[in-house]
């Protein structure tokens, strides 16, 4: 009986550590976090690519001055795709894009005086 109570113990603990990292897209896209704890959405509405830069806590993290590239890989084809900063925390491209489910994207991010922080999503 001990044993079953230290193990529930643990199993509890361990939970409540993961829900403070639990990813939640605000704009209904899909998430990624960079090994620094950034998180990026990657949100694909329309003709529209929109990228939206949290910490790892939810604050929001200034884009002014920052340069990104979203590659989207399909099959064998790869697209580049520049994103310009817009709005507080957000990078938008417009244009033809192939980014339906299946897709994987490549991002990479690089804040003002800070170094290159890469993202992978699966697009659903």
């Amino acid at each position: 009986m001990k044993k079953i109570l230290i193990a529930l113990g643990f199993a509890l603990v361990s939970n409540l550590a993961f829900a403070d990292g639990e990813m939640k897209a605000a704009h209904g896209g899909v998430m990624a976090e960079a090994t620094t704890g950034t998180r990026a959405e990657l949100s694909t509405q329309g003709n529209m690519l929109m990228v939206y830069l949290t910490s790892h806590h939810g604050e929001v993290i200034a884009t002014k001055g920052a340069i990104a590239e979203l590659t989207l890989l399909n099959g064998t084809e790869k697209q580049a795709v520049k994103l310009a900063p817009s709005g507080d925390n957000s990078f938008m491209a417009q244009g033809q894009y192939k980014a339906v489910a299946g897709t994987k994207a490549v991002l990479k991010v690089t804040l003002q005086d800070k170094a290159a922080e890469q993202f992978r999503f699966a697009l659903k």
